[in-house]
């Protein structure tokens, strides 16, 4: 499908048989050519947005555009395209987001925004479509497939069923089905999801993937229902696996997890990798400001062996031709102009971004005719805790019956380098309460719906890394209820009274007092600040953690403690979940 439909293409033939003018040239690169491989001096003419004609050396024109833009010799290259991420993830609101990621080559993304629509249901779900069209970059949204991910197991905001769905699908602007988690009931063709599936099938539209550790006749199944990509391939074997069974593979890198070198290795050798992208999925302010977007991604792959030609083409061409973009993703007559000026092929911050031939940043400073302030927002606070009504209601008392100890189901973080993993332990009671005092490695943890049910769950983490005081948020995957790690129920009280206060986001206390707050009143996910202001925020709450987790930062497993469709053991409001069986567990054995 072409992107742009709406483009004078009487005037594009004019200017490519030289009869009208160009907008725009960009003279004296070293053109890369995703679509054969080649790199060759050129320079490239664009008109209203599109490009009309690329130049090889020796190629004079008789017309002269009304703007020369001198490449001084560097690389021109697409802009990146993003094919799967959550731009709530980096806590800022869309806007924001395009502004701190265009200086760094990214000119389109496809989002879920399925963080916000957990919360807030269709309403998020159109704000983030309406504020993503005040700056330049491309933003694409995809109607959430799971709210909540698994609705008997946890408890959102909002749930969309068959009827939502298709209320966004015919909403201008959303071009498919994002990311269906619920592989599970997906291969057991469960009514629901079914029936959501269903509803991009009558359209033909894009349907994309999330199928961790998936295989065999499950993956096969799993294809037959309709998503087509996945960005959950952790190792080299099941990104192999997916790719030999035609699924469109997005290999990342996040803030949250870096696969990316497991996954490379499941591509090596392979003769054709067209259906290889590349994604960011979860990436956080502070990263972006730093170190960049998709372009990260990029440099971390060439520095891992692969071809920079190949790096390009997985977050160019290849990005594009997996959502079918006809014109997008590489620099050809009748393309649209997003191209970017590198000084070298290698993923580091580009010279100048151009998007539909508009020059939008320039040596890393956005240049773009928006605002960088956003407009004043007026969102609710959607925290809604009223089963929190004081320390006590954070005290994990043991079941009245039980003696001088009891049963309970521990979860280890991280086990193994793995995902989470539940084990019985017997712990000590003192004055009805179960007891971690005596061992360093054992913290609290709750989960509470934020989202007016009254449902919590309390039990113990081993090996998470808190020494002292607490740590919550509400950024807490995908159902984004309230989640507090804790020595001392009196630190939890006060880091939920602290969240409700700002409308949600994260915040760090010790002793009673609070440390630091990232605040995020945009459904407690995002802020309305630039980047650099959210960064500071996000930095000096990470030091504020790494003060009490022995130097480490917590933050990035924290926000995956209740993410139920992970093949691990989890916590939500309704309890302890078994990932791979989809079952509550008891927390006392």
């Amino acid at each position: 499908m072409r992107i742009v439909k709406n483009v004078d293409r009487s005037r594009l033939i004019a200017a490519a048989m030289e009869k009208i003018p160009c907008d725009l040239t960009v003279e004296n690169v070293q053109f890369v050519n995703v679509i054969t491989g080649e790199i060759y001096p050129a320079s490239v003419d664009v008109l209203d947005g599109m490009v009309v004609h690329v130049r090889e050396e020796g190629e004079e024109t008789t017309q002269v555009s009304k703007n020369i833009y001198d490449g001084n010799g560097a690389y021109l290259i697409p802009g990146l395209i993003d094919t799967h991420m959550h731009i709530e993830s980096t806590m800022m609101i869309p806007d924001q987001f395009a502004r701190s990621v265009l200086p760094w080559g990214t000119t389109t993304v496809v989002t879920d925004p399925h963080e916000i629509a957990n919360v807030m249901g269709i309403e998020g779900v159109k704000f983030m479509l309406e504020n993503s069209k005040h700056t330049p970059l491309r933003q694409y949204i995809l109607a959430p497939s799971c709210v909540p991910s698994v609705p008997a197991l946890e408890g959102a905001g909002a749930s969309f069923l068959a009827d939502e769905i298709a209320e966004l699908l015919d909403t201008p602007g959303i071009i498919g089905i994002a990311e269906v988690m619920d592989y599970i009931n997906v291969i057991n063709d469960e009514k629901r999801m079914h029936d959501i599936l269903a509803e991009g099938w009558k359209r033909d539209v894009f349907i994309q993937g999330h199928a961790p550790g998936l295989k065999g006749k499950e993956l096969q199944a799993y294809l037959i229902a309709g998503p087509v990509s996945d960005h959950e391939g952790r190792s080299a074997e099941e990104c192999a696996k997916k790719l030999r069974s035609g699924m469109h593979v997005n290999l990342k890198s996040s803030s949250l997890s870096n696969p990316l070198a497991e996954e490379i290795k499941g591509i090596e050798g392979m003769r054709f990798t067209d259906f290889v992208s590349f994604c960011t999925d979860d990436v956080h302010a502070k990263d972006i400001l730093e170190t960049g977007h998709l372009n990260r991604v990029v440099r971390k792959a060439i520095k891992l062996g692969i071809n920079p030609l190949d790096a390009i083409r997985f977050s160019t061409l290849n990005a594009a031709r997996e959502y079918n973009f006809s014109d997008l993703g590489a620099i050809a007559p009748g393309y649209v102009a997003d191209m970017q000026l590198v000084k070298d092929l290698d993923g580091e911050r580009p010279l100048a971004v151009f998007a539909r031939g508009q020059l939008v940043a320039e040596n890393g400073v956005y240049l773009g005719a928006d605002s960088e302030d956003s407009p004043v927002l007026s969102f609710p606070n959607t925290m809604h805790m009223q089963q929190i009504q004081s320390p006590e209601d954070f005290v994990l008392y043991a079941p009245k019956d039980a003696q001088n100890s009891v049963k309970v189901n521990v979860i280890i973080s991280r086990y193994k380098g793995g995902f989470n993993k539940g084990f019985i332990e017997e712990l000590p009671i003192t004055d009805g309460i179960v007891d971690i005092s005596k061992d360093p490695e054992l913290s609290y943890v709750a989960v509470c719906n934020r989202h007016g049910s009254g449902d919590k769950t309390l039990t113990i983490l081993r090996e998470f890394g808190l020494t002292r005081g607490a740590v919550a948020t509400t950024i807490s995957h995908d159902s984004h209820n309230f989640s507090v790690i804790y020595k001392d129920p009196k630190d939890a009280y006060i880091a939920a009274e602290e969240l409700c206060r700002v409308g949600g986001g994260i915040t760090v206390v010790e002793d009673g007092k609070v440390l630091a707050t990232v605040a995020l009143p945009v459904a407690g996910l995002m802020s309305p600040l630039s980047v650099d202001k959210v960064a500071a925020e996000v930095e000096a709450a990470e030091k504020a953690i790494r003060k009490l987790c022995a130097g480490q930062n917590v933050f990035p497993k924290m926000v995956s403690l209740a993410l139920v469709v992970l093949p691990g053991t989890l916590i939500s409001d309704k309890g302890i979940v078994d990932g791979p069986t989809l079952q509550i567990l008891p927390v006392f054995n």
